[in-house]
C-alpha cells in the first residue's frame, strides 16, 4: 500500500499539471480534460487514454481515498466520473415491448431499478436524433454509466456482463450467445405477429408454433435434459435464462398449451419465474409491458415511420 501513493503521484501529478477543470454549462456533464489547450488528452477527441485515466483514478481511490487531495483538477474528473456512473439507467423507447423489452427484463432480473422516457410522437424521436443522442439514428437507447448506448444486443451484452449474467469464462459466454441468438430469432418472429395483415395472421401464427415446437424448444429441452441442471449454462442464472423465460411466456400468449410436450421447459419456467427479482417483474404494475394491441399500432407507426 505504501508504494501506491508515490506511483500515483508520479502518474497523476504529470497529468494534473496539464489539465484544466471541466467547462461549465451543458458540456460540464461530460468528462473534459484539457491538454495543450484542448479538451482531451490526445488529438482533441475522447480516446482510450481518457478512459484509462478515469479507470485509474477510480481504482486508486478505492485503495487510498485521499490520493487526489493534491490534485484539484483530477478531483473534479473523479467526481464527474462517479456522477456519470451513478443513478438509474434511463431507457428511451415507446411505451411498448419492441426491442426494449428484453433490456427491461435483464435489468429487472439483475435487480436494477430504471427510469423510462417514452416516445409519444415522431417529434420526440426527431429530437433525440438531432441532439446527437442516437449514434445510428435509432432507438432503443439507454443512458447508463455515463454512456448513451444504442443497438439492443450491445446494450444487453453490457448489462449482462456488468451484473454477472454472462458466464464465468469465454466458453460459457459463447454458449450463452448461441442460445440467446436463437431465442432472439423466435422472439422477433413473435413480436411481428401483431403487425401482420388480418388475412395473414393465421398463417403467421402457424409459423410461430411450428418453429417454436420443432426448431427452438426441442433444443433447450435437450440442453436441460443432458446436463440435468437448473439453468442453461454453468448451472448458474444467466442472460440466456432470462431471455428464454421471456420468450416462453410470449409464446404462451400466442398458444397457451405450446409447452405441453416440453416438461423440462415447463419446470424451467416455474423455477425461474420464482426468482425474487423476476417474480417482482411479473407482478401487475411492474415495468413489464403487455402485448401490443391492434389499437396501439397507428400510434407506433406514426412514431417510427
Amino acid at each position: 500500500m505504501k508504494m501506491v501513493q508515490p506511483r500515483a503521484r508520479a502518474i497523476f501529478g504529470h497529468t494534473a499539471r496539464e489539465v484544466q477543470p471541466p467547462r461549465e454549462g451543458p458540456e460540464g456533464q461530460n468528462l473534459v480534460l484539457k491538454q495543450h489547450g484542448q479538451d482531451f488528452l490526445v488529438g482533441n477527441k475522447f480516446s482510450w487514454a481518457d478512459v484509462q485515466l478515469i479507470e485509474a483514478i477510480l481504482a486508486v481511490e478505492e485503495k487510498i481515498p485521499a490520493v487526489l487531495s493534491g490534485f484539484p483538477q483530477l478531483q473534479v474528473v473523479g467526481n464527474q466520473a462517479r456522477r456519470n456512473m451513478s443513478g438509474k439507467p434511463k431507457l428511451h423507447y415507446c411505451n411498448a415491448r419492441g426491442r426494449m423489452e428484453s433490456i427491461r427484463w435483464l435489468l429487472a432480473a439483475a435487480g436494477v431499478e430504471f427510469e423510462e422516457c417514452f416516445l409519444e410522437t415522431k417529434d420526440d424521436l426527431t429530437k433525440l436524433q438531432k441532439d446527437g443522442s442516437l449514434l445510428f439514428q435509432q432507438v432503443p437507447m439507454v443512458e447508463i454509466d455515463g454512456m448513451k448506448m444504442v443497438q439492443s444486443r450491445a446494450i444487453a451484452n453490457y448489462i449482462a456482463a456488468k451484473h454477472n449474467l454472462y458466464g464465468k469464462d469465454l466458453k460459457e459466454r459463447a454458449l450463452i450467445d448461441m442460445y440467446v441468438e436463437a431465442i432472439i430469432d423466435l422472439n422477433e418472429l413473435i413480436m411481428t405477429h401483431s403487425f401482420q395483415p388480418a388475412d395473414k395472421k393465421e398463417q403467421h401464427l402457424a409459423t410461430i408454433v411450428d418453429k417454436a415446437t420443432n426448431r427452438y424448444f426441442p433444443v433447450y429441452e435437450k440442453v436441460l435434459k443432458d446436463h440435468g441442471q437448473d439453468f442453461l449454462v454453468g448451472n448458474r442464472f444467466s442472460r440466456a435464462d432470462v431471455q428464454l423465460l421471456e420468450t416462453l411466456l410470449m409464446a404462451e400468449e400466442c398458444k397457451p398449451d405450446i409447452l405441453a410436450k416440453f416438461p423440462l421447459l415447463q419446470s424451467f419456467k416455474a423455477r425461474t419465474s420464482n426468482i425474487p427479482t423476476i417474480k417482482k417483474f411479473l407482478q401487475p404494475g411492474s415495468q413489464r409491458k403487455p402485448p401490443i394491441q391492434e389499437k396501439d399500432l397507428p400510434k407506433l407507426m406514426q412514431i417510427f415511420h
